[in-house]
């Protein structure tokens, strides 16, 4: 609303224009670096091996997302620096080898590695959770009984995958053409007497790549609710025990009571 009245502070306000840029690409690296971490979380939680879960602890989890803050708090810290104004517009002014690394270093760390590890974290999961059904199938035959638990933990561990799968399909729909933006960008930016309508164009495209990535964390909520009836269960006991402890409590009276002592 600012800028519809005067004008994108980006281009005009030096400090604005750093802070911009630094501060949304540190904050969506975050995002997608704790997402894949979280993936490795769920592949240590899963294993076989006792040493690898005693990495699934909550000390661990505390340590590893503050180290995960601090590195991504100081990695983008060149970005104060490349970007400035340049004929009012906000842009990298140190020419194409800053442009060039700072494609690189935004294609890595915010797409390129978080994907691999969530791939390869989900591909882990699903041994170690087909391990574990083929033990208790094993186990099931040696004690010629059925067992409902049993029954639940393998549901459990199917929507489990279906949303894993589904999170890493979505996420690579949402994020490449935004990657492919990028790297074309950075290639592109040196070519001499672009036409208005070619720059018309890339600057609508990049506002389109830059609105779609942004819907993946905002889809996350969406996409577990459609993929899995387990997290449809637990969300409406949620909210009905939310709604319940309300209703207690907007409902509580204190009455006088008589007591006839004989």
């Amino acid at each position: 609303m600012y800028s519809s009245y005067y004008g994108n502070p980006a281009n005009y306000i030096v400090a604005y224009c750093k802070l911009w840029y630094y501060l949304n690409l540190s904050s969506s690296i975050l995002y997608r670096w704790m997402l894949a971490v979280a993936c490795l979380d769920r592949y240590f939680l899963s294993s076989t091996d006792a040493s690898l879960r005693r990495f699934a602890s909550i000390h661990i989890a505390r340590r590893v997302v503050t180290a995960i803050v601090l590195i991504w708090i100081v990695f983008p810290i060149p970005l104060l620096v490349i970007y400035n104004l340049r004929a009012s517009y906000c842009v990298i002014v140190y020419g194409y080898a800053a442009v060039l690394y700072n494609a690189i270093f935004t294609i890595l760390n915010n797409y390129a590695i978080p994907i691999s590890i969530m791939i390869t974290c989900t591909l882990l999961i699903r041994r170690n959770l087909a391990n574990k059904r083929k033990r208790r199938h094993f186990n099931r035959n040696q004690q010629q009984r059925t067992n409902d638990r049993e029954h639940l933990q393998r549901k459990y561990d199917q929507q489990a995958l279906v949303m894993l799968f589904g999170q890493i399909i979505v996420y690579i729909i949402l994020t490449t053409p935004w990657v492919t933006f990028s790297i074309y960008n950075a290639f592109s930016r040196d070519v001499p007497n672009k036409t208005t309508d070619r720059l018309a164009i890339e600057s609508f495209v990049q506002f389109l790549v830059e609105a779609v990535v942004i819907l993946f964390p905002t889809a996350s909520f969406y996409l577990y609710t459609l993929t899995s009836s387990m997290f449809r269960k637990e969300l409406l006991l949620m909210l009905h025990s939310v709604l319940y402890w309300k209703s207690f409590i907007n409902n509580r009276r204190i009455e006088p009571t008589t007591i006839n002592v004989q």
